[in-house]
């Protein structure tokens, strides 16, 4: 452990939110390691407050040489300040100081809030979730995330749900006991030889033929995952290089959007399923979605 300190805790306090409190934090002089405010952080924090899901926020001040400088919370305290101490009653802050020996250790301590490897991400949040519903604990949580996603594409843009959960919210979702075999299949179906696979929209068709035919789901995409059928023609065989070849293209303007993914994976099930061989796989959707053939 290194000697060497270019930050030292000189005090740590909670206090209950006060108006004064927030504004005192908001007008403090920023350090200048601040990220700019941005309005849409600040529009996130507000709609928490009002769905009463504010928590005791952590806030850090520097001081060097006698001078405090706000470390973090500039977004907070803005939000808070609009607000006019219409807080609820159990909201505080706690506040840590910090003695900075000189500028250059800002950054630093400015790296240990939030930093991006101990931040949680959509995966942590989603595993959260999943971690409610112990039906669950045999599908990977990489899996479980996938299948969600792939459940909300489906409903918003093939179904054209208007009320599917967004953000976070969507992980909501886990609460779908009719999902849960679908999600135990598609934990055995995935695997690492299989990346291509791993898209919502390819989860979202997977989801589409198993609503309608769980039987010939697991055939196709089965055949599918190994790599396709022996024949060239077959419909797993043509969709599996199809897929492949997509995942390789590196032109942004030559990528397909997810809607061709989607459409070119229910037109070679629907093949599957109708005993027909393809020459070449069908993407387009300019005459709306094709439906999975029961």
């Amino acid at each position: 452990m290194s000697d060497k300190r270019e930050f030292e805790l000189v005090s740590s306090t909670s206090a209950p939110m006060t108006k004064e409190l927030a504004e005192k934090f908001r007008d403090m002089k920023p350090s200048p390691t601040e990220r700019e405010l941005d309005p849409k952080r600040v529009a996130h924090l507000r709609k928490k407050a009002e769905q009463n899901r504010l928590v005791t926020f952590h806030w850090a001040v520097a001081n060097i040489d006698g001078e405090d400088y706000r470390m973090n919370g500039q977004h907070s305290s803005v939000m808070l300040a609009e607000l006019n101490g219409d807080f609820p009653d159990d909201l505080y802050a706690h506040v840590d100081v910090y003695k900075v020996s000189k500028e250059i250790g800002l950054p630093l301590l400015f790296r240990q809030f939030d930093d991006r490897k101990s931040s949680r991400g959509p995966a942590d949040i989603a595993g959260a979730y999943q971690g409610l519903y112990r039906e669950l604990d045999a599908v990977p949580r990489k899996v479980g995330a996938m299948a969600i996603k792939g459940i909300a594409w489906h409903q918003f843009t093939v179904e054209g749900m208007k009320d599917v959960p967004k953000g976070d919210d969507v992980w909501t979702m886990f609460d779908r006991a009719k999902d849960y075999t679908f999600m135990h299949w598609l934990g055995e179906l995935f695997s690492e030889k299989t990346p291509e696979l791993k898209r919502p929209e390819i989860v979202a068709a997977m989801y589409s033929g198993w609503i309608s035919n769980e039987i010939h789901t697991k055939g196709f995409w089965g055949l599918v995952a190994r790599g396709g059928d022996h024949e060239a023609d077959h419909p797993a065989t043509r969709l599996d290089e199809w897929l492949i070849a997509a995942k390789q293209i590196t032109d942004a303007a030559k990528k397909f959007r997810a809607a061709n993914y989607y459409q070119a994976c229910i037109t070679c099930y629907n093949a599957f399923v109708e005993d027909r061989t393809i020459t070449r796989v069908n993407c387009k959707t300019d005459k709306g979605f094709a439906q999975p053939t029961e």
